[in-house]
């Protein structure tokens, strides 16, 4: 009786504020238009308006309690929501209305961020319709909100994410397509189209149609099975191996693979990714296939139906350690007993088509140790519908996890290292208030932990420091840089100044906000006083430069004025100091002519002009000094012969000038001439000695030849002998002779025969040809040999130096591999204008180049202490590559590897 009572006065009372309520449900029973809007729309609030009075307008109940208000609380009218909405989608919700209310078939529909009562942003879908009256203006307006709040939420956080993956995508070379399931949009990357042979711009425009085109007609029911599979949930990922027809009408195989990224509000997949990658060569070749397994650097397995063994590489073994040399043919249980049911089921699926795999995964062995895994299996086929065996990857991860294992322990430990380092740490609030310290930062500044917990930086920084610190903090906060380095001066307790190299990094929080910050902080006093006395050492050094007699040493700022002119300069120059500086620039003590042979150079080279002061730095843009030979002239007009020595003055990493140091090479040029005339009568002993090597390996051959011949002859009359010490000395040494005359005869005709015509070769062919041949002693030695040349790369040159050429850097880099690691070696080749550019590279022990350079390619040096080396090889290798117009280049680290570039000439098309 009471509550009805209270109901009637409360109708009394908001007769007038609830007239728009009232005539609403009046205009729901009367339209049935409005009433479908009504029961589509309004999910989360309805609002009726009152254009005709527009501060005037009701809001039911769930419109306030979506936004955090009590609807008792708030008043009927249109200020109300305006004050908290976002100011930038008001400006949006107004223009909509304007527009809406000119056409009805313009719709009033936007998104739009309200502030909740708690302070957090709400994203509401807000939908209108004008009511109007028979001459059709707008006299009321209806609305409704809809919460969409945690939709936005997702929306970002997956935006986030794709925006992470595109660049490990772009990393990978897959082809990656995007596909609305329910539209049949489609998104290509480049990569996807130039798998099939084509560009992105030539598929133009692209559907899923131009998909389905490529794929043949036989692999569209298996990709829709497997796909549907997916999309029941069956398979957490999409993946199928089909064919595609190719530019060139061949059709190649891709494996396909794919992930439904977001669903509809029914549960129906909407938006997939995915990506592709060919696999044409690992379909066409089952035993190709087998030698990749048993040469590849990982643990693989090959098995037929059975179970037993077909192909396996060497790093089976390893991770395996299996004793029993050849397992080929054997069953796979028989080598391993231990293997359980659960292991043997995995085996049947994948035998049944299904592509199996774990990211970890325990096998415990027969003594009882646990090896930690990761592995795939996958089924192979012997045509496009029988499966022939089981493709079996695995990685040992044990030490992964022991390292896993290892990183909770060093996240438990990072406290007490926080507390126990040797430099001083520190964590702060965003205001810059010490939140904890260690025990290093209270000895550095002489506080003890409790009173340096009441400070903040503001306090302890001395205050011409303290405007670029808040700087750095500011910048930090905003994100627009990730750590701050900077020197500072703090103040101890008892008010000395302590030097400090400050770093701190910013802390975010799971929202990407900055949540704290940790400093790390240390005493750089004592290099504060080495670097005040190093400035005093550089004046003295600088008195010391100009006290210099007889070398000229010229400084210049940036644009080439003469800065520094020493006693040197003004000795051999005959210019006094305060003729020159801050008056001349460099060019005008050197011959006009040299400077305008130079300048002609350097424009070529570099492709641009090159004047004025440029000609002594423009090359200091890539080098960290220019040296070269000039000629200077004296005040008098004589001149002599320098070598200058150009380099840039940098001052916190920033060019503040140029020092240039020119010695006189007057003596250096006469013994020059004095070297030509000896080289002169050198080169006529070497043409008398070339005739006399072509009569010594000429006759020496025929004498080796024929001791070669009896030998033999020795032996097939006396075959029991053959395996007695001594024959087999004769027979070696029969050999090395051989050999060595061989290798003589190659330097002499590399020596003394004029150019051949070159003819076109294909270096891929080549390069496939050599490797054919060595491949026994690379499976041999487990070095997997990696043809990355473009099949259409051809250059000029001779195949039989060819041949040679590759053979002696490809069997080098098999004989010097490490047996510390998987041994492997890449061969790709570069167009660099005239030559093609081969790079053969290996991860073998490497040569010591500081040691070894200068005799690298000398004959009879070896590198290493391999008991077959002759040290011929680079000799004759090196002279092959310049008799056919080439040359060579070596980068090499010891115990890492070495790269050969061998630059042949390019034969164009």
């Amino acid at each position: 009786m009471i509550r009805n009572q209270f109901d009637k006065t409360q109708d009394v009372e908001n007769v007038e504020e609830n007239y728009l309520k009232e005539e609403l449900y009046a205009l729901i029973k009367k339209d049935d238009y409005i009433f479908d809007f009504i029961q589509k729309s309004s999910l989360d609030g309805l609002w009726f308006w009152d254009l005709d009075n527009p501060e005037n307008e009701w809001m039911n109940s769930k419109f306030w309690t979506t936004l955090g208000y009590d609807p008792d609380e708030m008043p009927h009218s249109a200020s109300a929501w305006q004050d908290i909405i976002n100011k930038e989608d008001l400006e949006v919700v107004f223009l909509n209305f304007t527009k809406h209310c000119k056409d009805p078939l313009h719709p009033y529909d936007q998104i739009v961020r309200y502030k909740h009562k708690l302070g957090h942003t709400v994203w509401v879908h807000c939908r209108g319709l004008a009511i109007r009256d028979r001459n059709g203006k707008p006299v009321r307006m209806l609305g409704a909100h809809t919460d969409i709040t945690k939709l936005k939420k997702v929306e970002i956080q997956l935006q986030r994410q794709v925006e992470r993956y595109q660049h490990i995508i772009e990393g990978t070379h897959l082809g990656t397509w995007e596909w609305n399931i329910k539209t049949g949009e489609t998104i290509f990357n480049e990569r996807w189209a130039n798998i099939t042979g084509y560009t992105l711009l030539e598929l133009e425009p692209v559907s899923i149609n131009t998909w389905l085109e490529a794929s043949h007609p036989d692999d569209l029911e298996k990709s829709n099975q497997l796909l549907q599979d997916h999309f029941s949930g069956k398979t957490p990922f999409y993946e199928c191996e089909a064919r595609m027809k190719h530019k060139n009408g061949e059709w190649i195989w891709v494996l396909d693979r794919g992930k439904v990224v977001s669903w509809d509000s029914e549960g129906n997949p909407e938006w997939m990714i995915g990506s592709h990658q060919e696999i044409t060569k690992s379909k066409k070749d089952l035993e190709k296939n087998k030698l990749f397994i048993q040469q590849a650097p990982s643990a693989i397995a090959m098995f037929d139906t059975d179970m037993c063994y077909l192909a396996v590489s060497q790093k089976w073994y390893e991770d395996y350690n299996i004793t029993d040399d050849d397992i080929i043919g054997k069953s796979h249980y028989d080598i391993f007993p231990e293997i359980g049911e659960k292991w043997k089921d995995d085996h049947k699926r994948c035998l049944n088509g299904e592509v199996l795999k774990s990211e970890e995964d325990s096998f415990e062995r027969v003594d009882g140790s646990i090896q930690w895994l990761t592995w795939e299996l996958r089924p192979w086929y012997t045509d496009e519908n029988k499966i022939g065996g089981i493709l079996m990857h695995t990685a040992d991860i044990t030490r992964a996890k022991k390292a896993e294992i290892s990183l909770r322990i060093s996240e438990e430990m990072f406290r007490r290292n926080f507390e126990n380092a040797a430099i001083g740490m520190v964590m702060l609030d965003q205001k810059g208030h010490f939140t904890k310290v260690n025990y290093k930062l209270c000895e550095i500044l002489g506080y003890s932990n409790k009173e340096l917990i009441k400070l903040a930086f503001k306090d302890i920084l001395h205050p011409d420091d303290l405007a670029i610190s808040n700087t750095s903090f500011q910048k930090l906060f905003r994100g627009e840089i990730l750590y701050s380095n900077m020197e500072e001066r703090c103040f101890h307790k008892d008010g000395h100044i302590v030097y400090i190299n400050l770093s701190v990094s910013v802390i975010k929080g799971e929202s990407d906000k900055p949540t704290y910050f940790i400093a790390q902080i240390a005493d750089i006093s004592h290099k504060i006083i080495a670097r005040q006395k190093l400035q005093n050492t550089v004046g003295e050094l600088k008195s010391i430069i100009d006290d210099i007699s007889q070398v000229i040493i010229i400084g210049t700022d940036k644009n080439g004025l003469v800065t520094t002119f020493n006693k040197g300069a003004e000795n051999l120059l005959g210019y006094t100091k305060d003729e020159v500086l801050l008056k001349e620039f460099p060019s005008r003590f050197l011959q006009k002519e040299e400077l305008e042979k130079r300048g002609k150079e350097l424009s070529l080279l570099l492709g641009r002009e090159i004047t004025g002061f440029e000609y002594f730095i423009a090359l200091l843009e890539k080098e960290e000094y220019d040296a070269r030979e000039w000629t200077h002239v004296r005040k008098d007009g004589t001149c002599f012969p320098v070598q200058i020595t150009v380099s840039p003055i940098k001052e916190n990493n920033e060019i503040t000038g140029y020092l240039g140091v020119a010695v006189d090479i007057s003596e250096i040029k006469k013994a020059e001439k004095d070297l030509k005339l000896w080289l002169t009568v050198a080169e006529d002993q070497n043409k008398r000695l070339r005739n006399f090597a072509h009569i010594v390996s000429h006759n020496l051959k025929s004498h080796s030849g024929n001791f070669e011949m009896l030998l033999d002859l020795f032996i097939q009359e006396n075959p029991e002998i053959e395996e007695n010490e001594i024959i087999q000395l004769f027979k070696t040494a029969s050999e090395n002779l051989s050999e060595t005359i061989v290798h003589l005869n190659e330097v002499v005709l590399m020596n003394t025969s004029v150019d051949e015509n070159l003819i076109g070769l294909n270096l891929h062919e080549a390069i496939n040809k050599a490797i054919e041949s060595v491949s026994a002693i690379a499976i041999e030695t487990n070095v997997v040999i990696n043809n990355i040349v473009e099949s259409d790369v051809n250059i000029l040159g001779i195949p039989a130096y060819l041949d040679s050429i590759l053979l002696n850097f490809i069997t080098n880099g098999i004989k010097y591999g490490s047996e510390e690691r998987d041994s492997y070696i890449n061969l790709r080749a570069t167009i660099e204008r005239e030559f093609v550019v081969l790079s053969i590279e290996d991860n073998g022990l490497g040569i010591d180049l500081k040691k070894h350079q200068a005799k690298l390619f000398g004959m009879y040096k070896t590198f290493h202490n391999n008991k077959e080396a002759r040290g011929i090889g680079l000799f004759i290798t090196k002279n092959q590559v310049e008799a056919i117009g080439g040359k060579i280049e070596v980068e090499s680290i010891v115990n890492k590897g070495t790269t050969f570039k061998i630059y042949m000439k390019h034969e164009k098309n």
